[in-house]
């Protein structure tokens, strides 16, 4: 037990030892005269970079040097052999940190460094930094700007001119610019806000913000999301495996994600919006509109041009587009309404429903049920589902199969033809007012009835009718096979 306890206090002493630490600090002061223009160029790493414009032709340089050693005189030893070069030249002012070689830990001669910068210039001056393991934060630079850093923040603030931003492994923040900005980060968030200018920025691992951006933006972003707000010109945002939210863009937008959800939410021109596996929504688009998405439910409203969807495997629900829709889906439901022209909708395997569609209806369905109220007239063509429409005021031509077909015609000053075929199920007609039709209507295994009086020509039967009803302006064609066929007045 004895010999325990004697390895286990020298365990404590060695490990006592070998973490003990001193630290030394020591400062770097040097101002340097600068001509109006001249580039400032900083390389770095291993500490902060902190740039702050002033009103002097001049730059002031102030570094905080830390090291942390074993022993007080290495760190001493190790910070005084830190060196911060200047190298001034006619068009160049180049600062560049220089560390020594260390022995490494296993030598017991494990060394920590840190310099960290805090520097004056010129607001005129352009400026490039090359840094890592460090923050970076520039604030007031009217001039161009390159800074490629990683592995710490970089804040970019109140710039003017076009600046070219790199991160890795670490956030970028932007607030304010007159000019335009390139942005590339990996693994870590960007924050962009308040640029007069075009914004350029690609990202990988990160949530991608950017607001009130005034001449067109350009974002690529993966495995993250992406909010655009307040911004406008020419927006295209490109995305995968993240949502896309989209507010108040005026210009043309294009959204194009990969199994991620889709808003976009206040578009004062065209919008051109795709995602797959992930829900897509819209509203108050001022021009046309084109929806391409898989697997996915959309949602919309208040399109002020043409709008045109392509989806598969979702529902497709609609409402307030000032001209035509088109919808094609697959295996997904459709409705739209409140539609300021013609309307062509096609699905299979799921209901249609359309309201108040101020043009001509034209469905395409199998295996669905078709309903729709107060159209310019109606096409319908669908299979084992009932067709339901009312208030139709235009031409109406239905073909089905195996459904029951209900249709309530509103007779207008123009002729309105009808023609249905069905099978397996009644076909039944309500007219309003006082119809005029040319009567053609045949079943199989079905009686035909009517609520009007028929002019009749040739041989009366219970499955077979021809005749006129008023004065025969347009023609009516009934067709059924092994369902009753009835032609009744309703409403006013």
């Amino acid at each position: 037990m004895t010999r325990k306890i004697k390895f286990a206090l020298i365990f404590v002493f060695l490990a006592v030892n070998l973490f003990a630490r001193e630290e030394y600090t020591r400062t770097f002061d040097k101002t340097i005269p600068v001509s109006a223009g001249e580039r400032i160029s900083i390389e770095h790493q291993m500490g902060d970079i902190v740039i702050h414009t002033q009103s002097k032709p001049e730059v002031t340089i102030h570094a905080d040097i830390r090291v942390s050693a074993p022993s007080a005189d290495e760190a001493k030893s190790y910070a005084d052999r830190i060196e911060i070069r200047i190298e001034p030249s006619s068009s160049l002012l180049a600062i560049r940190t220089r560390y020594p070689q260390t022995r490494n830990f296993f030598g017991m001669h494990n060394t920590s460094y840190y310099v960290r910068y805090d520097i004056g210039m010129p607001e005129t001056c352009p400026l490039d930094i090359r840094n890592s393991f460090g923050a970076v934060s520039v604030a007031g630079i009217k001039a161009n700007s390159d800074i490629v850093t990683s592995h710490g923040a970089l804040d970019f603030r109140d710039g003017k001119g076009t600046q070219r931003l790199e991160n890795s492994f670490a956030a970028i923040h932007v607030m304010n610019n007159a000019g335009d900005v390139t942005v590339e980060d990996t693994n870590a968030s960007v924050d962009v806000a308040g640029i007069t200018g075009a914004l350029n920025l690609r990202n990988r691992f990160g949530n991608v913000k950017a607001d009130r951006i005034s001449k067109g933006v350009s974002i690529t972003n993966s495995n993250g999301s992406v909010d655009l707000t307040n911004s406008g010109g020419i927006g295209t945002v490109r995305n995968a495996f993240g949502g896309v939210n989209v507010q108040t863009f005026h210009g043309d937008l294009t959204i194009n994600d990969s199994n991620g959800k889709v808003q976009a939410t206040g578009v004062d021109g065209q919008a051109s919006l795709e995602t797959t596996f992930g829900e897509l929504r819209f509203a108050d688009i001022k021009q046309q509109l084109s929806v391409h998405a898989n697997n996915s439910r959309i949602q919309g409203e208040r399109v002020g041009g043409p709008l045109t969807i392509q989806n598969s495997f979702g529902a497709v629900t609609v409402a307030n587009v000032q001209q035509s829709v088109r919808v094609q889906s697959g295996n997904g439901e459709v409705s739209v309404a409140n539609v300021h022209g013609p309307a062509n909708l096609k699905t299979s395997f799921a209901t249609v429903h359309a309201t108040d569609v101020d043009g001509l209806l034209t469905v395409e369905n199998q295996n669905g049920g078709v309903r729709a109220e107060n159209a310019r007239g109606a096409q319908v063509v669908t299979s084992f589902g009932p067709v339901i429409l009312d208030g139709i005021s235009g031409p109406i031509q239905i073909e089905s199969q195996n459904g029951a077909v209900d249709v309530g015609a509103i007779a207008k000053a123009n002729c309105q033809p009808i023609i249905i075929k069905t099978s397996f199920s009644t076909l039944r007609v309500r007219l309003q007012g006082e119809p005029s039709y040319r009567v053609s209507a045949r079943t199989s295994f079905g009686k035909i009835r009517t609520d009007f009086p028929l002019s009749v020509s040739g041989s009366i039967s219970t499955d077979s009718l021809s005749g006129t009803i008023g004065s025969g302006r347009c023609e009516m064609r009934l067709t059924d096979n092994n369902g009753n066929v009835e032609i009744l007045r309703s409403g006013p």
